[in-house]
């Protein structure tokens, strides 16, 4: 049997109908985005369609782009070539795509380019990221600020963070760790807290004259090494 002829695209009907895409995708996605239709009739004034140019500074009757030209070569059979970066003469950074319409016989006879100008996204992205940046976690893992209900809760915490590090019962600890305790909690500022030296000395088992001479001592040790 011999081949059917394959049934040619009425080329001038298509383009009608991808001007009308063109206007739907600009209106879809506003100011930002650019959509451009290129009949690749006459690759020097393929530009047939274009919205929101200002984006580029294209107008109806411009050319095609080199990116574009490469796009028609005998050995490129992809019609999607999506969401890849462009930047225009004035150092707008954009987010492009392009879509490849064929004949029956496989022949590139238009195309739809979409950019989407992004540079006043990442702008706003890049003050958003600076607004909310915190300090990284301590690699020990211990919070920078707990956000206790009461001034207990967070005394005991403080405590807890420090016992933490000695290891062991408050019955088995000796005299140096305990004074240890202490200069660390002292120099938190733990003691310019009301009721702090009773609470230490209750988790301690010692008493709060204990507490107040191994305050003494670190203050001293902390002078010390001011001088």
């Amino acid at each position: 049997m011999p081949k059917k002829k394959a049934k040619q695209i009425d080329r001038s009907a298509l383009i009608e109908i991808l001007k009308l895409v063109v206007d739907g995708i600009a209106g879809t996605f506003g100011q930002r985005c650019e959509v451009i239709l290129h009949d690749l009739r006459d690759v020097r004034h393929s530009i047939v369609k274009i919205a929101n140019g200002h984006i580029t500074g294209r107008k109806e009757g411009g050319s095609f782009t080199d990116f574009g030209l490469k796009l028609l070569k005998p050995e490129i059979k992809d019609n999607l070539f999506l969401n890849y970066a462009t930047t225009t003469t004035s150092g707008r950074r954009l987010k492009s795509s392009t879509i490849m319409f064929r004949d029956a016989t496989g022949r590139p006879i238009a195309t739809i380019c979409i950019n989407l100008d992004l540079t006043d996204i990442i702008h706003f992205n890049s003050i958003i990221q600076e607004f909310f940046q915190v300090l990284e976690q301590p690699q020990n893992g211990e919070k920078i600020e707990n956000f206790e209900n009461d001034i207990s809760q967070a005394l005991n915490e403080m405590v807890q963070l420090v016992l933490r590090k000695i290891n062991k019962p408050a019955a088995n600890m000796n005299r140096d760790e305990k004074l240890s305790i202490v200069e660390e909690l002292e120099a938190q500022g733990f003691f310019l807290i009301r009721g702090s030296v009773k609470h230490l000395a209750e988790k301690l088992k010692v008493s709060k004259f204990s507490i107040y001479s191994y305050m003494e001592k670190a203050r001293t040790k902390r002078g010390g090494l001011r001088s």
